[in-house]
């Protein structure tokens, strides 16, 4: 929800407030570029101090800049507490995939990593329907209602993790201590072309992806007239769809138990994927139902898949974390290319189609390449 509220701040929260197109614009990035830069080392910590005292901060920091967010009379202010819940996001992004990671060998991380790929899904679609109960238009200081709720419900989650996680033994990452061990993680991971190439194919799928999450509601609006409330229900679809395939990939994945099974799934993902951007932004009204739905199904199953195999291609377990965030890092670049496609959408949507294809396709082509690289080997069949 700490993330779903830049949705908020791009379509409802500025328009109540008055604040302008530029400042608005900041209070939406600021705490993604935050999180850009921070989910790299968020990894690095991870592997050298546990990625439970990690997430306990990040969820400290979440919570704390959605408090002072709700104090703020000022944009100056409210700018600093959005970078103070980017690092939540920075930091919390990478240790739960991290803290699974640990917690189940290879062959039984499909489900709890399919659960986890929802996170950002299941915070946007509370934020859609949480909003709306809690904010008033006519009211431009109504929107605080919201970062209180989410303070409190991020602190109370803080607590019950802070009983509930438990930590592993750490695994061995070689000779050092302290700053040394951290940089030994990072280039463990950094060294992995393995690590790089299913970074590389999130980084093509969150192309496409991201910006249809986004810009779907503008699309019902400016291409197909509808109102802005309609826009949204409509858009909600689209992420019940993603939260539905990406619990049905769990089950799925129980049963692609090898190495070589979920890189081919991986695969067949990225092909659907390519399918369903092709048609993003050319559908008609008659066709939003089923093209939120079934394109929901199918764009789901690339980040279950992903988030499964990738603490599999460092070349020690103790450089999971740092995988991860590499992970993390490339998929979250991908947002910056949002502005980009939503030019095409409006000026060239045929050209745009054909283009995401090409990336979807690509994504596709490294995931075998993914599959030579890594051997198709089998993960350990120990419960």
């Amino acid at each position: 929800m700490e993330l779903g509220k830049r949705w908020f701040v791009g379509h409802t929260f500025c328009p109540i407030t008055r604040i302008g197109a530029s400042a608005g614009s900041w209070l939406v990035t600021v705490c993604t570029v935050v999180a850009v830069v921070l989910v790299l080392p968020a990894g690095g910590l991870a592997d050298r101090f546990g990625p439970k005292r990690v997430g306990l901060f990040g969820l400290a920091c979440a919570a704390l800049g959605s408090a002072v967010g709700a104090l703020c009379t000022d944009i100056g202010p409210l700018l600093a507490s959005r970078a103070l819940e980017g690092v939540g996001y920075g930091l919390t992004g990478v240790v739960s995939p991290a803290i699974i990671a640990e917690a189940f060998p290879p062959e039984r991380r499909g489900i709890p990593m399919a659960v986890w790929s929802c996170w950002m899904d299941l915070g946007m679609l509370a934020v859609l329907n949480v909003a709306n109960l809690v904010i008033d238009p006519a009211v431009a200081s109504s929107w605080k209602g919201l970062w209180w709720l989410c303070a409190a419900l991020t602190a109370a989650l803080a607590a019950v993790y802070a009983l509930a996680v438990r930590e592993g033994p750490r695994p061995e990452a070689g000779a050092g201590a302290g700053g040394s061990v951290l940089l030994t993680s990072l280039a463990g991971a950094l060294k992995s072309p393995a690590t790089w190439v299913v970074s590389s194919v999130f980084l093509l799928y969150n192309v496409g992806v991201l910006s249809l999450l986004t810009l779907a509601p503008l699309y019902c609006q400016t291409q197909l007239g509808l109102g802005a409330a309609e826009a949204n229900s409509y858009t909600s679809l689209l992420t019940i769809g993603m939260i539905s395939g990406a619990l049905a990939t769990g089950l799925v994945l129980v049963r692609v138990r090898t190495l070589r099974g979920r890189i081919m799934l991986l695969a067949a993902s990225m092909a659907l994927a390519a399918a369903v951007l092709g048609g993003a932004y050319v559908y008609t009204v008659d066709q939003i139902v089923p093209f939120m739905l079934l394109g929901g199904l199918a764009l789901s199953i690339m980040p279950a898949v992903g988030f499964t195999i990738v603490p599999e291609t460092p070349a020690s377990p103790a450089f999971a974390g740092a995988a991860i965030g590499l992970f993390m890092l490339m998929g979250n670049l991908a947002g910056f290319g949002t502005p980009l496609i939503g030019g095409l959408m409006e000026s060239a949507p045929a050209v745009l189609s054909a283009t995401l294809v090409a990336v979807s396709l690509t994504g596709a082509a490294l995931s075998l390449l993914l599959l030579r690289l890594m051997g198709g080997s089998a993960p350990a069949q120990g419960a």
